[in-house]
This record gives structure tokens, sequence and C-alpha cells, in this order.
């Protein structure tokens, strides 16, 4: 589960973990969290929040989003965010998958 980030598109050498389809958009504000009518936005169907590619001799992955890999309870009342939310329950096991991927652990 993601939260928030943003889309990019990938190099062609680059696999794609999270993949937009049509139904997503991204919006520009001029201000951070103030988005009204006129606010700039774009389809990013095709578009990816996170992609894994060799680079040289090494590794690298890239994601747009990272409170899909933080943890904490979130403002006075305690909300569960980031791998603690009830809907997040994968991201643990995909944020040690990265891990192994890049320490050469799995392949």
């Amino acid at each position: 589960m993601t939260f928030t980030g943003q889309a990019f598109k990938l190099p062609d050498n680059a696999v794609p973990i999270l993949v937009f389809d049509d139904r997503y958009v991204s919006f520009l504000p001029d201000t951070a969290w103030v988005f009204r009518e006129s606010t700039p936005r774009f389809n990013t169907g095709g578009w990816s929040q996170g992609a894994f590619m060799y680079y040289g001799e090494g590794r690298i992955v890239v994601f747009g989003e990272a409170a899909m890999f933080s943890a904490k309870l979130a403002g006075p009342g305690k909300i569960k965010a980031g791998m603690n939310h009830e809907m997040a329950e994968e991201n643990h096991q995909l944020l040690l998958n990265i891990v192994h991927w890049l320490d050469g652990k799995i392949d």
C-alpha cells in the first residue's frame, strides 16, 4: 500500500514494482497540500511509483513514495500510518525483499 508520493517514467532497463493505471492522476500544486480547480494535473497511467534495475556492477531500487516504508503513530489520536496501517500488511515483506535483493541474498 502506498499513501502519497509521485510517479515517474522508467528507463528501458528498469523493472516496475508498482505501476499506475489510467485511474490515477498527479496534481502539481504551487503550495503544498493546496488543491484548486486550476491546479495542473495529468494522468499517470503506465507510470511507476517503484522500480528496480541493475546499474553498472550494482543494483538500484527507486520509489516515489516514502510513507509506505515508515511505521508511525500519527497525531494526537495516534492513528496507525505507514507500515502500521491495517491495509499495509505486505509492506514489511516488500521492504525486506528489496533489502535482500539489494544485498544479493535473492535475485
